[in-house]
């Protein structure tokens, strides 16, 4: 009997666990079932769907083929949409903000230069400083994709839509150029500002700087791929005045965008471009304000604004990355001029002979070539070894050195500081200064008053003609004098003839 009521009373428990167990799935299903993103599509793929925030109407539609296509399309919705009531409508108010962060905790890393990692500035529009501003809300697609606005090859237009004035920088640079080409190295929005190259973050001028050139560098001369004949130009740059400034930490040397800008970098021989010829004068000006004042009153300057390319502009003499090659310079030269190759090398005046020696560039422009123009000069190997171009050819009195070079009619003349005490000034050194004096202002004033500079007169031609005529006129005066004098002399009175006068009261 007891037995019986046993097994029968443990019967009963197993049925009673059964219908608990089933009771349990079902409430389990049910909340599974509240849970599925169906449920909520049911109500939220209605195209009219909206609600009220802050006075606006807001859509609260998704669409299904789009969620379905996402990177989230397996997600159910309650993964991102946590916190609230399903049965209630609202479900919640205010409904908790989907925090991306809760899985992508990589992100600050990754984003390092963006909005949802700092404040926005006042005046933004707030809703583009986090995730989905960017990335969308249900159409998420993965960056990866060449469909996907964040994909690297569409973000010039996608970060353009806020970087309005970027966008119209970039596309007219020569990256975006590569870009359009399909090159794989060409450098993208995301590529470059993936780096710490903004004011973003918290770093010092000099570290900014230095994280901007170390980004342009790691394509230029790291990347063996990249390896143009402008990647070559930048093998020594950490040598060179600025690249040494910088690893220094001096924040106000030169980086690579001071020069060739940020977004709108173009090749040189783009009349837009900041490192084009006739516009490097004014790029190195930003910083050099002093010579660049110089340079633009210099000859050089002058025919540099009128459009002429012969004309020398910094990068011609200075270099552009520090390693520029010495031009080449004819073996006639040499020889025509008497200087050696290791003397101007030395005193940096290759840079002066290689167009001045060059006949057809000087006859263009109606300049003597370097071995004419000093042809007067005895002795030249030793001058050449002693005295620069610049010594001479510069406004500014020696050793001092300005920008500003002078014509060949201005060229300062200083001969006598060196050679005041020597005698050849006055047989050998002046001859081209008779020569060009007489061609300018004839045979008097280039034979007669050429040696006159030598014994110190002004070598003024204004106060030469002044003095000659006051001269001229003294002499003619003096002779006019005399000439009146003569004419309005007094002539002594005449004594009448005796015998005259007896013939005449003879007569009467």
């Amino acid at each position: 009997m007891i037995k019986n009521l046993e097994s029968k009373m443990k019967i009963e428990n197993r049925i009673s666990s059964v219908i608990f167990a089933a009771i349990i799935c079902i409430i389990s299903y049910g909340v599974s079932l509240a849970q599925k993103s169906e449920v909520c599509l049911e109500c939220h793929s209605d195209p009219d769907i909206s609600t009220e925030r802050n006075g606006k109407t807001v859509s609260l539609t998704v669409k299904k083929y789009l969620l379905a296509k996402s990177v989230h399309g397996k997600l159910e919705c309650v993964n991102c949409h946590v916190g609230f009531d399903a049965e209630a409508v609202p479900h919640k108010e205010p409904m908790t903000q989907v925090n991306c962060m809760n899985c992508h905790k990589e992100a600050p890393s990754k984003h390092i230069f963006h909005h949802a990692m700092g404040k926005p500035k006042p005046g933004t529009n707030k809703a583009y400083f986090n995730c989905k501003g960017c990335h969308g809300n249900h159409e998420v697609s993965s960056y990866k994709s060449a469909f996907s606005k964040t994909h690297f090859t569409n973000s010039t237009s996608f970060c353009g839509t806020c970087h309005k004035d970027e966008k119209e920088a970039h596309v007219q640079s020569q990256h975006y150029v590569e870009l359009n080409k399909n090159n794989p190295n060409a450098p993208t929005c995301i590529y470059c500002h993936s780096k710490p190259v903004t004011k973003a973050g918290e770093q010092d001028l000099a570290k900014l700087k230095y994280n901007q050139e170390q980004l342009c560098l790691s394509c230029h001369i790291n990347n063996p791929n990249i390896q143009s004949k402008y990647a070559k130009s930048l093998v020594n740059y950490g040598s060179s005045v600025h690249g040494a400034a910088i690893a220094r930490g001096n924040k106000n040397a030169a980086v690579c965008i001071d020069c060739h800008s940020a977004h709108n970098l173009q090749k040189a021989n783009s009349p837009n471009s900041t490192i084009s010829q006739f516009h490097i004068p004014h790029v190195c000006g930003k910083c050099h304000i002093s010579i660049n004042q110089e340079y633009e009153s210099s000859t050089h300057g002058v025919a540099l604004k009128k459009g002429i390319r012969d004309a020398p502009g910094c990068t011609f003499c200075h270099g552009e990355h520090n390693i520029r090659p010495l031009p080449d310079v004819p073996a006639r030269v040499f020889e025509d001029t008497h200087i050696k190759h290791t003397t101007i090398v030395r005193n940096k005046m290759v840079y002066c002979i290689a167009c001045h020696a060059d006949e057809k560039m000087m006859s263009k422009y109606g300049i003597s070539t370097v071995a004419k123009a000093h042809d007067w000069l005895p002795n030249q190997t030793k001058h050449w070894e002693t005295v620069r171009c610049v010594d001479c050819h510069s406004s500014y009195d020696p050793p001092n050195l300005s920008h500003n070079i002078l014509p060949p009619d201005k060229t300062i003349k200083k001969c006598e500081e060196c050679h005041n005490q020597n005698s050849l000034l006055m047989s050998k050194l002046y001859k081209h200064e008779k020569i060009k004096s007489r061609e300018k202002f004839g045979f008097i004033n280039g034979t007669i008053l050429s040696d006159a500079y030598v014994i110190g007169t002004t070598r003024n031609v204004l106060l030469d003609v002044l003095s000659i005529s006051v001269f001229g006129l003294t002499i003619m005066g003096v002779g006019i004098h005399g000439l009146l004098r003569w004419y309005f002399r007094k002539r002594p009175a005449q004594i009448p003839d005796q015998a005259k006068i007896d013939s005449k009261d003879k007569n009467e």
